[in-house]
């Protein structure tokens, strides 16, 4: 009984495992669409089953990469490439679930957000370069004329550096490696030397208060060889100021009192809460390697429409229904025990989605009725090699054991042989190919268990009770 008592404590667990990972899906599913739209549903969003662009709606955007501003040094594909792993890191680090990011041509990037409607977030968090330097300010005298000449003629540092060359009073006087710089929120124009150090040096940016003001902050910290860099530009540059850039905008320009040995620094501004926490996962995430911009901007309902989702469910319902019924009506009480092990198929499979956070998509609900599919053959397989042993003269136990064990390994090699395809799926598609292979993987796992183990798992029970004598099917 060893064997029976292990696969009774599974068969428990997976039960006990699948109603709690399933309760938030349910209680939101039970809710109004009014408390699911407000902050009722925050406590359980975390939990519930995701369902794709196609099933859901959410933002879809086009970009393109700016390969004007590139470096001559790196080509186009390694930009797309560093672009791309960079957005997919901001877009994890936000929250968004299974989206979709990959290449289209030669220098576009296809996004898909499902359930996120709030399209100009998206385009924020993922257009913006972020490009973080720290720059020493110069206060020399050639950089006070500069200042003095840009304030005369009314230009803004951009209109300077996009054609330097129409302004050849402000080039005499310019400091070596220099260029102008606009601050935040009209605090001024500042004349800062060449990079010292980048954002690509920072391993670490979190939102903190500080403790006078109490207004948030940026607290950044660097990696060694950065620290080491920091160390030595405040050491060099002490009574002066070190500007902290971002995207060319100078957030601020603190006074260096002494060298810092940490390798941190805090960004201040005029942040809002929200601002730096945002602020902060594009700094956590990396800077673009060039700038991207949005030439197609969608937010899309379900691509099917709620109707035709409403329908399809509706059909798949139906089709399962019918299913169901016939193993019944065929097998008689053999037909009831595989139905149960079906309806505990899909519901240990909707449970590990949930659980995982995979995105049902529309492929993908065809994984699950593809799954339920092999299900059925399975059990249809048990069934009609009991029959055959039932027809040969064994009793209803033996034809039990023998049948079961003759069609395991036909079972598993069809099984095996789908898992393998849907395992090449997995790791050489993209987009929805991969959800129909996650959906499909999983589903095949659980129903090697549930049309092996749980319904023989029932028999043994029923055998043991003296609930079961004789087998018609």
């Amino acid at each position: 009984m060893s064997k029976t008592n292990l696969k009774l404590w599974i068969t428990v667990a997976l039960l006990v495992f699948s109603t709690w990972a399933l309760y938030p899906s349910i209680n939101c599913f039970l809710m109004s669409r009014k408390v699911q739209s407000g902050k009722g549903k925050d406590f359980i969003s975390g939990k519930t089953i995701k369902l794709g662009l196609d099933l859901k709606g959410g933002t879809h955007l086009l970009l393109e990469v700016d390969s004007s501003q590139l470096d001559v040094n790196i080509k186009v594909k390694d930009a797309v490439d560093r672009a791309i792993e960079i957005i997919r890191n901001r877009i994890d680090q936000f929250g968004v679930v299974e989206p979709l990011i990959t290449r289209q041509g030669d220098k576009w990037i296809v996004i898909q957000l499902p359930g996120i409607k709030d399209s100009q977030s998206a385009k924020d968090l993922i257009g913006k370069t972020a490009l973080l330097e720290f720059r020493v300010v110069n206060n020399s005298q050639g950089a006070n004329k500069v200042l003095d000449l840009i304030r005369d003629k009314g230009i803004t540092p951009d209109q300077y550096r996009e054609n330097p060359s129409a302004y050849p009073d402000i080039q005499a006087v310019m400091p070596q490696d220099a260029s102008v710089f606009e601050g935040k929120e009209d605090s001024g124009y500042y004349i800062l030397d060449k990079t010292v150090l980048t954002g690509a040096s920072l391993t670490n940016a979190k939102v903190k208060f500080d403790g006078q003001s109490g207004q948030p902050v940026i607290a950044i910290e660097f990696n060694k060889d950065g620290a080491k860099i920091f160390k030595d530009v405040t050491e060099k540059n002490i009574h002066g100021n070190l500007a902290i850039v971002l995207d060319r905008i100078v957030q601020s320009a603190p006074l260096i009192n002494q060298k810092i040995l940490e390798g941190k620094a805090c960004i201040q501004g005029s942040f809002s809460v929200e601002g730096a926490k945002f602020l902060a996962t594009v700094l956590r995430a990396g800077a673009l390697p060039v700038p991207v911009k949005v030439i197609e901007e969608r937010t899309v309902g379900p691509t099917l429409g709620d109707d035709s989702i409403r329908n399809g469910f509706i059909s798949a319902f139906i089709g399962v229904v019918i299913v169901f019924l016939f193993m019944i009506i065929y097998y008689r009480s053999s037909g009831l025990i595989a139905d149960i092990a079906l309806a505990l198929n899909l519901i240990i499979l909707l449970a590990v989605m949930a659980y995982f956070q995979f995105t049902i998509t529309l492929p993908g609900v065809a994984g699950i009725a593809l799954t339920l599919a092999m299900a059925v053959d399975a059990n249809v397989l048990i069934l009609e090699r009991v029959r055959e042993e039932l027809v040969a003269g064994k009793t209803a136990r033996a034809a039990v054991d023998i049948g079961y064990q003759k069609v395991f390994w036909t079972i598993f090699d069809a099984n095996i042989t789908t898992l393998i395809a849907a395992v090449f799926l997995f790791q050489f598609g993209t987009g929805s190919i991969k959800g129909f292979a996650v959906t499909l993987s999983i589903g095949l796992i659980v129903s090697m268990f549930t049309a092996i183990s749980v319904t023989k798992l029932i028999y043994d029970f029923l055998f043991k009770e003296n609930l079961l004598f004789k087998l018609k099917i």
